[in-house]
């Protein structure tokens, strides 16, 4: 404001000392009294030049400031974008942890309910009974989708690059251990149900990876599984059970299964044992 001002008076102070003369206690451009008995002489060339140095001083004063304020203003908005950006993020990943976690927790109680649906006194009757109601491709497709690792496109966050890498996500160790549970149960269904379930190599070898699996319950479950497909429940189930076994040779879960002979784990190495002895009883 002082600059205007002072810019303000330069051009009047200006104005005055060219023209027409003024007459005694006349206002003159800037609207102040002007008294002539006092009045000096108008400015001559050098003070003209001087005038004109400060009018181009004042000029340059304002365009450096409206300049300095611009940057200014530049960088606050893009601290403001800065933090805005950074705040998102944070949320945003918090957000969708918690939204991951919850799908997972809702994924878990359902599959534990069927695991429990089928296990007890009533279970033959609740294998029947899921398999008729839900389908028994459906049953299959879901235990193959909690197996199957998720494919997640990972974009470049440099804006200059649309590169984008492709990750693989292995399932949460809880949803592998209730869905090896629900196929330890099926097979300890009926014959017809341990038919059903070695008819399923899609499901058996994506259970391959799960004999080196970390959590020692999850390899528990596959020699469990190999025990309740290669049992036999009378002489006539003889012809089958061999099927069963021959097909758990030819899917490789043999092989996985001599590898846990020597696993840290008491219960899976016993387990190994018996699942083996069957396996060899049973093609003999």
């Amino acid at each position: 404001m002082g600059d205007s001002a002072s810019a303000f008076r330069v051009r009047s102070d200006r104005e005055t000392s060219v023209g027409t003369p003024l007459a005694m206690g006349t206002p003159n451009a800037a609207g102040e009294q002007v008294d002539l008995l006092n009045a000096t002489d108008g400015p001559g060339e050098g003070g003209r030049a001087a005038i004109e140095e400060e009018e181009e001083d004042v000029r340059m004063a304002d365009s450096v400031g409206a300049l300095s304020r611009l940057d200014s203003d530049h960088q606050q908005r893009d601290q403001r974008l800065s933090w805005g950006r950074a705040a998102r993020g944070q949320y945003g990943t918090i957000f969708t942890s918690q939204l991951r976690a919850d799908n997972l927790a809702v994924q878990r109680e359902g599959l534990d309910f069927i695991r429990n649906l089928i296990c007890g006194n009533d279970a033959l009757e609740m294998i029947d009974y899921l398999f008729e109601e839900l389908g028994q491709d459906k049953i299959f497709e879901m235990l193959i989708s909690k197996l199957q690792p998720r494919l997640i496109n990972a974009f470049n966050r440099d804006r200059r690059s649309l590169e984008t890498s492709v990750r693989q996500r292995q399932p949460q160790t809880d949803i592998v251990i209730s869905v090896c549970y629900i196929i330890v149960h099926l097979a300890a269904g009926l014959p017809r149900h341990r038919q059903l379930l070695i008819s399923q190599p899609e499901l058996l070898t994506l259970m391959l990876p799960l004999f080196r699996h970390a959590h020692h319950e999850v390899r528990s479950c596959c020699a469990w599984i190999v025990i309740n497909l290669t049992w036999m429940d009378d002489q006539s189930d003889h012809p089958s059970c061999r099927e069963r076994a021959q097909k758990l040779v030819n899917l490789r879960w043999y092989e996985q299964l001599q590898m846990l002979e020597s696993d840290p784990e008491l219960d899976v190495r016993e387990r190994t044992k018996t699942a083996l002895h069957q396996i060899n009883c049973a093609i003999r």
